[in-house]
């Protein structure tokens, strides 16, 4: 999904001049990739909350987490910032700046990388996973009905009521979040949450086909709404904060933790592995590849998707070579 989203707004400039020019099949199709790219994040956020908050951290557990799972994940960043900040003045797309790359490797800049917002924010998260574990072992996920709804309802729902507002019209729009959500992590502590109570039962009353429905439902809209704010001219590229984004992925989800059985298991065994390897490696190819595609003369559609298969196979050809190393592994794709 991330690799698909970043093969969209490569390939596509995802603003109302040049997408309002294209085609209605082209550019319907790119707001749909893109939409679609997007629910990456969210699942993994989701999953995050799924399989780290339901553990039991007593002080030996969190010292271990930290040593093992925190540090380790900052040191195959930082060790992914010295290689971006090689790639980019050889590969002619940045001048190399030594200020610049102290602060890159600081973590008080962001490198000149689009996915690399990320980092910074997974790590500044993982810190605080214990505690959040703490709190909420043995904790009835209802009594956080109120609080996590609230939240939800006001951090998500406030973008979808902002953006039909200037799609109605509207100029000063007055949709601005003003409480804090700090304490709870922001919108991404707000995921985490959500796929911890995913994994206690929270969405068990509702069938299998009522979930699709919904998700497919919210898909749409997510879709239609960017369409329309393209349309009036107002450049909308949904985010994480949107709520319909995060009702189509939460229900998702659901139905992803409902799979008892998938075929082929131990190719998706090695790609979870892999995963976070192949999010390092996938964006340097892209601006490669991309370079390469975008002077032909092919349908855009078809340039995205050789975009994005091509990325993901080079992509786990090298991490399948470096996984024959296991202590290089460790420190470049971050396998545990």
């Amino acid at each position: 999904m991330v690799l698909l989203v970043h093969a969209a707004e490569n390939l596509y400039v995802m603003n109302p001049a040049r997408l309002n020019g294209m085609s209605l099949a082209s550019s319907t199709f790119a707001v749909i990739a893109f939409t679609a790219g997007r629910l990456g994040v969210p699942v993994f956020l989701f999953l995050t909350g799924y399989l780290l908050l339901d553990r039991n951290f007593d002080e030996r557990a969190c010292r271990k987490f930290w040593k093992k799972n925190w540090l380790g994940m900052l040191i195959t960043t930082e060790v992914w910032i010295v290689i971006y900040d090689i790639f980019l003045p050889l590969a002619h797309f940045a001048p190399f700046q030594k200020l610049g790359f102290i602060e890159d490797v600081l973590l008080i800049h962001q490198v000149r990388m689009g996915h690399m917002w990320y980092m910074p924010m997974i790590i500044g998260l993982y810190i605080c996973i214990p505690f959040a574990a703490r709190a909420l072992h043995r904790l009835d996920y209802k009594i956080l009905r109120f609080p996590v709804g609230l939240l939800s309802a006001y951090a998500f729902g406030l973008p979808v009521l902002a953006l039909v507002a200037q799609i109605m019209g509207r100029k000063d729009v007055p949709f601005g979040a003003r409480l804090d959500l700090g304490f709870i992590g922001g919108i991404y502590g707000l995921y985490l949450v959500l796929g911890w109570c995913i994994r206690k039962g929270m969405l068990k009353r509702f069938s299998t086909s009522a979930l699709g429905i919904v998700c497919a439902f919210s898909f749409l809209l997510t879709a239609v709404f960017q369409m329309a704010a393209h349309w009036k001219g107002i450049r909308y590229n949904v985010w994480y904060n949107y709520g319909l984004l995060v009702i189509c992925t939460l229900f998702l989800f659901e139905l992803f933790s409902r799979v008892d059985h998938y075929p082929f298991a131990k190719i998706w065994e090695w790609l979870s592995r892999n995963s976070f390897g192949i999010y390092l490696l996938h964006f340097p190819l892209c601006m490669i590849i991309s370079r390469k595609l975008a002077p032909l003369h092919m349908l855009m559609p078809v340039k995205v998707m050789i975009l994005w298969l091509s990325m993901l196979a080079v992509s786990v050809i090298i991490c399948f070579v470096i996984d024959r190393f296991p202590k290089l592994s460790k420190i470049i794709l971050y396998n545990r």
